[in-house]
């Protein structure tokens, strides 16, 4: 199988990307989906949404969620929003937002990436998922029958794939669309251009860089059809290249159940961390670790891992085990009630300001670099939750997959 492939996309039009695309589902708070979802039926949330985002009396009925998607997914197709693409087809994604007073651009191929490794296809992941959310939507996968968010991958660039994706953007785009937060182009790539990129890649190690549940969920799907439904063989993915990946960090924010006042706490994580006072919360090296206390802000000096994994060797992992686990008696950060993430985006000022409402206490972290993921990866090991936030991430609803298109098309 072909390590990247076209597919016979749908692409937003133009007139429809404000009322039909979101960010992604986990921007939005469960009341920010609700009041969205109940005021506008086109919004592409009435797809994406989750359990949690129904009244309490039907959060446990998983088939009653599945038909209320595919329904919301049939109204988009019969608005007729989409560009339809018969012909399989890649496309090259452009995303621009404004970053640090500047605009940072991102330019990747959306296309169609096997599900199963071989001999010459190799996907390297480096975090690990929750079965019962990756169950959840391979059950969505199927019965909705289309996918929209991209599998986020990486690869190492280089010069001739570079110069190659910039020559398709020659010609005129599919879709231009942009708002205060992001600028998107599409232009679309067919016959032997679109060859020629697939071939360009097909000697690349791809790295996930934001997707697991999501092709844990194609994994899952795949194998439930035992390997006989030809669309679930391969998954949407968009590929970037390493270079102009941009990489932030997710803030930590632990209760204390043990209720300690704040010169206790400072007197117990200085038994093992050197502390300084400071009026800059936000780390500027590895290897140190803000931290917000009683509205007081420090800088800590963390210790280095007792373990020699590549892993262990981040500051989120070194966290875990000399302050998280011991002190806080966080034992697996994924699953721990008391313990809340802040996507970098969103700023240390919400992290003090979150802290400062219910007495939490705040880790603000320095982010890894991609090339940190991607040692990981090839390393085998897998990262702790919520170790990196990577950016921009690609609207929902912008391309559709309608994997019913390409069985019609075999």
């Amino acid at each position: 199988m072909s390590r990247l492939k076209g597919f016979p996309g749908l692409v937003v039009k133009s007139d429809w990307v404000e009322e039909v695309t979101t960010g992604p589902y986990d921007s939005y708070t469960p009341e920010q989906r609700q009041m969205i979802t109940s005021e506008n039926q086109l919004s592409f949330l009435n797809i994406t949404r989750s359990l949690e985002d129904l009244p309490v009396e039907k959060q446990n009925d998983v088939e009653g969620l599945l038909n209320e998607c595919k329904e919301a997914m049939e109204r988009l197709y019969k608005a007729d929003v989409y560009q339809s693409f018969d012909e399989p087809s890649l496309f090259i994604y452009r995303i621009d937002i404004p970053y640090n007073g500047s605009i940072h651009s991102q330019t990747g191929i959306v296309g169609l990436v096997p599900v199963e490794d071989s001999e010459s296809v190799q996907i390297l992941k480096h975090e690990e998922v929750r079965p019962q959310r990756s169950d959840l939507m391979s059950r969505h996968l199927v019965a909705v029958g289309a996918s929209s968010s991209p599998i986020s991958l990486t690869y190492k660039n280089n010069e001739q794939l570079d110069k190659a994706i910039t020559n398709c953007t020659s010609n005129e785009p599919v879709l231009i669309t942009e708002d205060s937060e992001m600028k998107q182009t599409i232009w679309r790539v067919v016959g032997e251009t679109a060859k020629e990129l697939s071939e360009l890649v097909s000697n690349k190690t791809l790295y996930i860089t934001d997707g697991h549940h999501r092709m844990a969920a194609a994994e899952e799907a795949l194998k439930k059809s035992d390997n006989k439904y030809e669309p679930l063989k391969s998954t949407l993915a968009v590929l970037f290249p390493d270079d102009e990946m941009l990489v932030l960090p997710f803030h930590r924010r632990v209760g204390d159940p043990e209720s300690r006042k704040s010169q206790d706490l400072l007197e117990t994580i200085s038994s093992i961390c050197e502390i300084e006072k400071s009026d800059e919360i936000t780390p500027t090296q590895t290897g140190r670790v803000g931290l917000y206390l009683d509205g007081q802000s420090y800088q800590i000096i963390l210790p280095k891992s007792n373990s020699n994994n590549l892993v262990d060797q981040l500051d989120v992992a070194r966290l875990q085990e000399h302050i998280l686990f011991p002190f806080f008696g966080v034992v697996n950060p994924g699953t721990h009630k008391l313990i809340d993430y802040v996507p970098g985006p969103l700023g240390v000022d919400v992290v003090k300001e979150r802290c400062d409402n219910d007495s939490w206490v705040g880790f603000v972290m320095h982010p890894l670099e991609i090339k940190d993921l991607m040692g990981v990866a090839e390393a085998g090991e897998l990262m702790p939750p919520k170790s990196s936030y990577l950016m921009p991430k690609p609207r929902s609803g912008v391309f559709v997959r309608d994997l019913s298109r390409e069985k019609n098309s075999q």
